[in-house]
């Protein structure tokens, strides 16, 4: 049954009239059906107005004047006697036109008085071919949820996600969502370091975490504190962290990096411990007293910062460094619990993986046959604008513009788009936009999704709480979703509480601070 009809347009704006108690959304999805042609436009309401038959302009000002003082006195009011005389008007973004089993940008205007309806599932039915397995949620049309799935692609993995909401919208999720569908799948690798705790067992009382889905030997999670489920006491070796990685955390100065650069090649692939177990004075007549006591001092300090925690190792067997690559490689989720760690020491724990994930891939790009074997993976980085803030030298940086060719994508999660190196952010392909509150959030994401999402700045506003715009180069138009709750989608499938594969391989060590 349609709800009006067309009344004027332009290519990129379609009007339309309805009655006067027809509720229209802003972000709701219609169609459009052309007169006897089999050609149906699909628009999304951006805006909402409101109208009257009148001769004159100021006619509903006035109506509105002598129904307050009918107020004033206490006299009854009723709308149905002007009722004819009102509508509603509801202005359009065209999505699109299907036609003969193809879906085309619409080029055209559909004709006057045509009739518009509001979209089924089946009107729908050619996104089934752009949206991908990934399962996420529901197509949504203003506060009306389809039984149509949406999801992406994996492939999209390497292109880089972006993830952006203020606190409360439903960053969190949504990432479990995507490491759920991921688990199910096992056709990605897909890595979550988590700084704040909640992924594992949901965080807090009536949350669910990724522990509790039922699908094993698809979760391997590392921790640096002791969980209540199997999983791998997280360290690295001293000898995987590089100089860079040290720059990631630390500003130094042109003395401070020419200090560490030769310590490293004086003490060799023990460079990093032998900096932290020596004393200044040894340190300075090691290197040839050519550096400052205070340089290396400084140095030291924050050496010792990270050492503190008893994550850095002298035994390369123990890092987990290799493990969880493997695990990638197999097309796991792999769930890094970092939340007991200072920023520096999570900090470096991301920067040490990622690395090492990039180059092993990178590695293996030269060997066509085992690349091909290779699942594409990504590497989802919570609070990203710490890393990406400033980003130019880091191995962030480097994953952003060079990570497509081998096969490894960044997932950005924030909530400060704007914090973000515009020229890291460009490099996001398909952008999850959940509520942002900040104008100048919004106008980075508009300035750097790859669809056109300019005119839906309204549709951006209104979100709530687990409402999301899927952005992407994939899909033909930005898709509006409702978010799976993930407490319900995991209990889909759910028998019995599932961890991970096998036993702990270790316990965090008592010196270990629980904050």
């Amino acid at each position: 049954m349609h709800i009006g009809r067309v009344v004027g347009n332009r290519v990129m704006e379609i009007r339309f009239r309805t009655r006067f108690t027809e509720n229209l959304q802003v972000g709701e999805l219609l169609v459009i059906e052309e007169e006897g042609e089999e050609i149906r436009y699909f628009v999304r309401i951006m805006d909402v107005e409101h109208g009257a038959d009148a001769d004159r302009d100021d006619w509903i000002l006035r109506e509105a004047g002598e129904i307050l003082h009918k107020d004033l006195r206490n006299e009854f009011f009723d709308v149905k006697g002007i009722e004819e005389r009102l509508y509603r008007v509801g202005v359009c973004v065209p999505l699109g036109y299907s036609s003969e089993n193809s879906f085309k940008k619409t080029k055209s205007i559909p004709s006057h008085f045509s009739k518009v309806r509001r979209a089924t599932e089946e009107d729908y039915a050619f996104l089934r071919r752009f949206l991908g397995e990934i399962e996420v949620g529901r197509l949504r049309s203003g506060d009306r949820v389809l039984d149509f799935p949406v999801g992406i692609s994996g492939l999209a993995f390497p292109h880089h996600i972006g993830i952006f909401a203020t606190t409360g919208m439903g960053k969190s999720n949504l990432m479990k969502n995507l490491a759920l569908s991921c688990m199910k799948l096992r056709r990605y690798g897909f890595l979550i370091f988590d700084p704040h705790g909640e992924y594992f067992d949901g965080g807090e009382i009536g949350k669910k975490g990724l522990r509790h889905a039922c699908i094993n030997d698809a979760l391997e999670v590392f921790s640096s504190r002791e969980l209540e489920g199997p999983y791998t006491t997280l360290r690295l070796s001293a000898r995987e962290i590089e100089i860079a990685d040290l720059q990631n955390l630390y500003e130094f100065s042109q003395a401070q990096i020419e200090c560490l650069q030769t310590a490293q090649f004086f003490y060799g692939e023990n460079w990093l411990q032998e900096l932290n177990s020596k004393s200044v004075d040894e340190i300075c007549k090691d290197l040839g007293d050519r550096f400052h006591e205070g340089t290396i001092n400084v140095i030291k300090r924050r050496l010792e910062s990270i050492f503190r925690f008893g994550l850095i190792t002298s035994d390369p067997k123990l890092s987990i460094t290799k493990h969880v690559i493997e695990c990638l490689h197999n097309a796991k989720v792999v769930l890094i619990d970092t939340s007991n760690l200072y920023e520096a020491e999570e900090l470096l724990v991301s920067t040490v993986i990622s690395r090492a994930i990039f180059e092993k891939n990178k590695f293996l790009y030269g060997n066509k046959q085992e690349f091909e074997r290779v699942p594409p993976v990504l590497i989802a980085m919570e609070e990203a604008q710490r890393v990406l803030g400033q980003a130019k030298g880091s191995i962030f940086a480097q994953i952003a513009r060079e990570g497509r060719k081998f096969k490894v994508g960044l997932c950005a999660v924030s909530q400060q788009p704007k914090l973000i190196d515009p020229e890291i952010i460009s490099q996001f392909n398909t952008l999850f936009i959940l509520g942002l509150a900040d104008r100048r959030d919004r106008d980075i994401l508009k300035n750097s999704a790859k669809q056109d999402v300019s005119q839906l700045d309204n549709e951006i506003q209104t979100l709530m709480p687990g409402e999301a715009i899927i952005a992407s180069p994939f899909t033909p138009f930005a898709i509006p979703v409702k978010i799976h709750l993930f407490e319900e989608f995991v209990s889909r499938g759910e028998a019995n509480e599932v961890g991970t594969r096998g036993k702990s391989s270790g316990r965090p060590r008592s010196e270990f601070k629980f904050f």
